[in-house]
């Protein structure tokens, strides 16, 4: 394999390594799925034998409690991977993906990821750096349920929001293609009803204003003041 066939894997992260434009410059197989809304990409006892990224749309990952309660572990959006474990030995899935608007999904089989992974070794640092970041998330999200009321995990999900995926707008901070209310519930594991009056809240504060395409966060200090 050439210097210039590298390239990819010595300037970008994850998400890029495994677009489909950097898997075809390695001639690494994939396939390109659609998705409607509401379609599974995988449920639980599914084999654990792909690796997904995400080239539009959004897609839940959870897992079903007592076959019938959900709980949501993440909303992913584009640049996304997902179905990692499998490469740490999962066998089975033990929770499910869902498209939650119309997705187009890249699937990368297992045995091609551990391929490039092996000649490769800086692809396995980025998946592990990748998987320890999601693994100190849920720990992080366990904390929060634990020691902190619903009003507080409302708010600092929003600061880890920008954090991870805010874009600077002169003063203020943007998430583009923002959850919804029951999306933010879920994930804070709180009422829809909560999430909304907390959300109404900084927005009659002017902090924040909230819309279904874009999230302006007007002062993200003034948030963070409210968690201390």
């Amino acid at each position: 394999m050439s210097d210039n066939e590298l390239w990819f894997l010595e300037n970008s992260s994850l998400d890029t390594a495994l677009s489909p434009d950097k898997m075809k410059e390695v001639n690494i197989a994939y396939n390109k799925v659609r998705f409607k809304k509401g379609d599974y990409i995988y449920l639980p006892s599914d084999n654990s034998d792909k690796i997904f990224f995400i080239l539009s749309g959004k897609i839940k990952i959870g897992s079903y409690r007592n076959l019938d309660k959900e709980i949501v572990k993440a909303f992913l959006q584009k640049g996304d991977v997902f179905g990692e474990l499998s490469i740490i030995g999962e066998n089975k899935r033990k929770d499910f993906a869902q498209a939650m608007e119309e997705s187009e999904i890249c699937i990368i089989p297992l045995a091609e990821v551990k391929k490039l992974s092996k000649d490769h070794p800086r692809l396995s640092i980025m998946i592990m750096k990748m998987m320890g970041s999601r693994v100190l998330e849920m720990e992080q999200r366990l904390e929060s349920l634990v020691f902190k009321d619903s009003k507080t995990r409302i708010l600092e999900f929003i600061i880890s929001s920008v954090e991870k995926n805010g874009q600077r707008v002169g003063f203020e901070w943007v998430l583009r293609n923002f959850l919804t209310h029951q999306d933010i519930a879920s994930l804070t594991a709180t009422s829809r009803q909560t999430a909304t009056m907390a959300l109404i809240e900084l927005n009659t504060a002017n902090i924040i204003h909230f819309d279904t395409k874009i999230f302006p966060i007007r002062d993200i200090e003034k948030i963070r003041e409210m968690v201390k």
